[in-house]
This record gives C-alpha cells, structure tokens and sequence, in this order.
C-alpha cells in the first residue's frame, strides 16, 4: 500500500491527525514517563512514524467524537449550531434580505439547517475558507478535552518525581490552572470559529446574491436584448 497516494485535506490535518498525535503523546507519557518519551520519539523510523500517523488518525476520531459527545451532553445538542440560530432568529435587515433572497429562488424556508445548506450549496466554492473554520474549531474542541485528560500524565509525572509531598500538591495545583486556563482559551476559540463557519455561510450568500443582481440589470437594459 503506497501511502503517498493519500491525500490529506485541511480538516484532515488539523482536525484529526494532529487531535490524535497529542492523544497519542499524552498516553505514552502516562504509561512510560516523559523521559522515555522523549527519547523514543527521537529514535522514530519512518516506517515508526507512519504507524504514528495511523495511530494517529483512529484516536483523532475519537477524541472528536468524545468532544462532540460530552459537549453536546453538556450545553444542548444545539450548542455548535447556535450561531445560525442566532443570525436566523434576528429580524434586522441583513437576515430579512437572506430570507427574501432564499424565497426569490423559489426556496421555502421550513427550517435554519434547511436554508443553511441552501446557501452552502448555492456558495460552491466561493468560501473555501469555511473548511479551515470547521477544522480549526474542532481542533480547538478536541484541544479542550485534552486539556483536561493532560491533568492526568501531569499528576502522575509530578508524583513520580516529588512524592506526596507539600511541593507536589503545589506542582499538581499550578499544572491544573495552567490546563483550565488552556482549555478556556481551546473554547473561546472553538466557538469564534463555528461562528465564523457559520454565519459567513449567509453573509457570502448575500454578498453572491447582490453581485449577480447588479451585473443583471445592465444587462436588461441594454439595446441589443430588446
């Protein structure tokens, strides 16, 4: 099997793989210690590394798959999509004109993912940047969840070398802030780029909608279409 023929999208990259290369990294900490840590990686093959990779990529899925389990759990089923919601509910200018815009295709409006995939397909590829949102929020959600399972190779780190003593309780306090505040960072970052992932969708709609009505009305009036 050639690997080299494998073709790794963006989402691929930072969503997945790179997730599961520090699932991966913080489980052999846990088991070996940071020190023959350290030292395996460097002495790495390329065949090693490839494994890695693969490796890699099934624990990336389930590291998104418990973030997206545990926060939906958590905060609503709805939690990722509530910036559209929140655009779709709004009754300022800029949603009425998406609105107007979907129902001037001879759409009907029956729900907000409906219209949001509307728009999405209408788009093409005209936001490309939208993958680079998605994957770099989820990266950011599944950076949440290892956040807080590094507490543990942390813990047992700081036991290994300083004993239950009043110095490792400290050791093990500061690292606890140190991952809360991380994982804090991972969400409002998560939750930004959703965002951006989102409610762009409607924007570059609008702003596709609006081009092609002024590059029509030219054409209507000129004399050679009478």
């Amino acid at each position: 099997m050639d690997l080299s023929k494998f073709k790794l999208e963006v989402y691929d990259l930072l969503g997945i793989i790179l997730p599961g290369l520090l699932a991966v990294f913080e489980g052999w900490i846990l088991l070996k210690g940071w020190t023959p840590f350290v030292i395996s990686l460097r002495q790495l093959s390329g065949a090693e590394f490839t494994v890695l990779v693969l490796l890699a990529f099934g624990a990336g899925n389930l590291v998104q798959e418990l973030g997206d389990v545990t926060i939906k759990k958590w905060k609503g089923c709805r939690y990722f999509k509530k910036a559209r919601d929140d655009f779709w509910s709004k009754d300022n200018g800029e949603t009425l004109f998406v609105k107007a815009a979907i129902v001037s295709e001879g759409q009907e409006l029956p729900h907000v993912d409906t219209a949001f995939d509307y728009c999405l397909t209408r788009l093409q590829d005209r936001f490309s940047k939208r993958d680079g949102f998605v994957a770099t929020s989820d990266l950011c959600r599944s950076l949440v969840v290892l956040a807080v399972l590094a507490f543990i190779p942390a813990a047992r780190l700081a036991w290994q070398h300083f004993a239950p003593t009043c110095r490792y309780f400290a050791l093990v306090g500061t690292f606890g802030l140190f991952l809360i505040f991380l994982a804090w960072l991972s969400w409002k970052r998560m939750v930004r780029f959703r965002q951006l992932a989102d409610v762009t969708v409607f924007h570059s709609y609008l702003a596709m909608v609006r081009e092609a009505s002024k590059t029509a009305k030219p054409r209507e009036a000129s004399p050679d279409s009478k």
